[in-house]
């Protein structure tokens, strides 16, 4: 992977994580974690991963995330030194979940 785009994700995951800590007051939201940023190769849109505690109500957080997404957006705006924010897209981090489903299927095989 290229090297530029490893650097943009990880700086637009901390300025996510900041927002989320110092911007947001709504205390439904903040119960959340974005755990990973994957760019488009164009850097117009950037995939943020998301997880939470209560697995039950991840994607009514992440419908509360879309509707503040300006606000992370103007953190990146202020934080970054790109031409265009990339559009953000908060998606449901799925890696426990798989790895509760291998553990699963490993404990059958035994």
């Amino acid at each position: 992977m290229n090297r530029k785009i490893e650097r943009i994700e990880s700086e637009i995951l901390n300025i996510l994580n900041h927002t989320l800590i110092h911007d947001i007051y709504d205390e439904y939201i903040k119960k959340v974690s974005f755990t990973a940023v994957h760019l488009t190769s164009d850097l117009s849109t950037a995939y943020v991963y998301v997880d939470t505690y209560d697995r039950s109500e991840i994607d009514q957080k992440i419908d509360k995330l879309m509707i503040a997404k300006s606000v992370f957006k103007n953190a990146m705006a202020k934080a970054m030194q790109i031409r265009k924010i990339p559009d953000l897209k908060f998606l449901k981090d799925e890696t426990i979940d798989n790895s509760l489903k291998i553990d699963k299927i490993l404990d059958k095989i035994k």
